[in-house]
């Protein structure tokens, strides 16, 4: 069951997620769920960055985080990038996964267009969490975020 706070973020985060899609390819499933995760259904999202993407030009806003490093929580100030809307932000992440570190795993996608196959070739490498592979596989089989996200491409 969702919290009536949940429940007013998923529709935002499906049709941010489909807009993209559209856009970039990424699948819709990997998006949401690693929005929700990374933003707590957007209840932590500065400067509409739900992803925790770090900050790579001046338009930056400065966070604390938490960083799993050799073994152990660490909590760390790091600038992270701000975007004008919440689907520029979906749209920035998937070009991020479309290439540099996660090239190979974007390639696999392309040739078999296994969500699973993309969601663990991307995971370990995106976050230092030891479980996050896991939480957004179970995230983008989940049935709200499927409803969700059926939705928002019955409406794009």
């Amino acid at each position: 069951m969702l919290t009536p706070s949940e429940t007013l973020a998923l529709p935002r985060i499906a049709q941010a997620a489909v807009a993209c899609e559209g856009q970039t390819g990424c699948p819709a499933e990997l998006s949401a769920a690693q929005c929700i995760l990374e933003s707590g259904w957007l209840a932590v999202c500065p400067g509409c960055n739900c992803f925790g993407i770090k900050a790579v030009d001046t338009h930056s806003t400065y966070q604390l985080t938490k960083e799993f490093l050799n073994g152990q929580w660490v909590s760390m100030r790091a600038a992270f990038e701000a975007y004008d809307s919440l689907t520029a932000c979906f749209v920035a992440h998937a070009r991020l996964l479309q290439g540099g570190r996660y090239l190979d795993a974007w390639r696999q996608y392309e040739e078999d267009h296994s969500l699973d196959g993309l969601i663990r070739g991307i995971g370990a490498i995106y976050a230092t969490d030891p479980g996050y592979t896991g939480e957004i596989l179970e995230l983008a089989h989940g049935p709200h975020v499927a409803l969700a996200i059926a939705q928002a491409r019955a409406t794009s």
